[in-house]
């Protein structure tokens, strides 16, 4: 570790303790760079809330941690080892099975952040808690990173028209942890695809009350998968369970068939996330009233559908790359900076955001041409999984029929 070095005293502010603001304050702390980080919640509230996502980190992601020396649950009841899909047709359904090489890490963030948190603290981290104004912040700063998406930081960082295409939600979100589903092969995800409708998602996870499964249902607005986003567990659990299992047997009845109906349930009465989130990018960085500037990472940044399980790692990429930018700058946090590591940090994120945003819309012809090429031949399909591990080249392959056909030919 460096000798610390910041611009001024004040150091670097950094809003937000999700996995934006915790990674970025553990690797300026570890590149010697003061920085104060600011979390509406204490570690012990992160972890007593109900599930707000439920992020697979892949092998960059776990390569960072190992950086940070915060890499931990390094077992197999926190990680998926291949993935069973299925994208359904209306004569046949088109299914394979693939390798993640190496495997992702599955933990429940109500775990994971108060451990990031804990560890910032004990290597001397400075941490504010409780509610915060940002210009108070920028008063106290040379540079304000803000890694909160709440609706308070919002009007700061408005949405970029030209980079978010979807006004509303593309998908209507009904995710828990639950217990009672059987599994063929251990540590696998199973994905269903089906056209016109949304997504139903298994996947086995290591909550904070232990092994589970998280079944997922995202929903195309107004479509049959809608109405569990819209129930009261809490209040009428049989009747909520009921209607889980009925979507299951009309439209993943292989799943269906894997589920003890008498010890099925959520684990616990608050163990589910319900809602619609609608993909947005907002602006980089704004100037705020005091002439302090403030850049905006993580879910302040960038909004991303969960189809594509990125959100997390994007996070996690884009909080090392700001870290190296700030310890490497030779000049003050101005707007030129702003705006110059803000353009870089996007290099990356735009492959993300645009396949993200194009998993929603049916797919094309040629990526139905690259599932089944997947189904015939599993090279194809293990290399088409462990792509998920690098979205640059995921979006290379799946933007255009030259990158699938390079993409096949490299595999066979």
């Amino acid at each position: 570790m460096t000798g610390a070095r910041t611009h001024d005293s004040a150091g670097i502010g950094i809003i937000g303790s999700g996995i934006s603001g915790l990674q970025l304050a553990l690797r300026l702390q570890q590149l010697g760079v003061a920085a104060t980080l600011y979390s509406a919640q204490t570690a012990e509230e992160l972890g007593s809330t109900r599930p707000r996502n439920f992020p697979a980190r892949f092998a960059p992601t776990q390569a960072r941690e190992e950086t940070l020396g915060v890499h931990a649950w390094q077992h197999d009841d926190a990680r998926v080892h291949s993935w069973a899909i299925t994208i359904h047709g209306e004569d046949a359904d088109l299914e394979f099975t693939a390798a993640l090489r190496p495997p992702s890490s599955v933990v429940d963030f109500r775990l994971y952040l108060p451990h990031l948190l804990d560890e910032f603290i004990r290597r001397g981290g400075d941490v504010r808690t409780g509610p915060v104004a940002v210009d108070e912040v920028g008063r106290r700063h040379g540079l304000v990173v803000v890694a909160n998406g709440d609706r308070s930081m919002r009007d700061l960082f408005p949405v970029d028209a030209a980079r978010s295409p979807y006004p509303t939600p593309q998908r209507i979100l009904c995710s828990g942890f639950y217990h009672g589903i059987r599994e063929d092969v251990p540590h696998r995800l199973d994905i269903h695809f089906l056209p016109g409708i949304g997504e139903i998602l298994r996947i086995p996870f290591l909550s904070r009350l232990g092994p589970a499964h998280v079944l997922a249902f995202e929903a195309v607005p107004g479509g049959p998968l809608e109405p569990p986003a819209h129930l009261d567990a809490a209040a009428d659990p049989d009747g909520f369970h009921r209607e889980v299992l009925r979507l299951l047997a009309a439209y993943a009845p292989g799943l269906r068939e894997r589920v003890d109906t008498a010890g099925f349930g959520l684990v616990a009465p608050d163990e589910l996330a319900q809602g619609g989130v609608t993909p947005a990018v907002r602006k980089g960085w704004a100037r705020l009233a005091d002439g302090t500037c403030a850049l905006a990472i993580g879910d302040a940044w960038i909004t991303n559908d969960p189809l594509t399980a990125q959100g997390a790692n994007l996070g996690s990429h884009t909080a090392f790359a700001l870290a190296d930018l700030i310890a490497s700058a030779d000049g003050p946090f101005d707007a030129a900076f702003c705006r110059d590591a803000s353009a870089r940090l996007w290099e990356h994120a735009r492959h993300v955001v645009e396949w993200s945003n194009a998993f929603l819309a049916p797919p094309p012809p040629h990526v139905l041409g690259l599932f089944g090429r997947a189904a015939g031949d599993r090279q194809v399909a293990d290399a088409f999984v462990s792509r998920f591990h690098d979205p640059v080249a995921m979006w290379g392959v799946l933007s255009s029929p030259e990158g699938v056909d390079s993409f096949v030919k490299s595999c066979t």
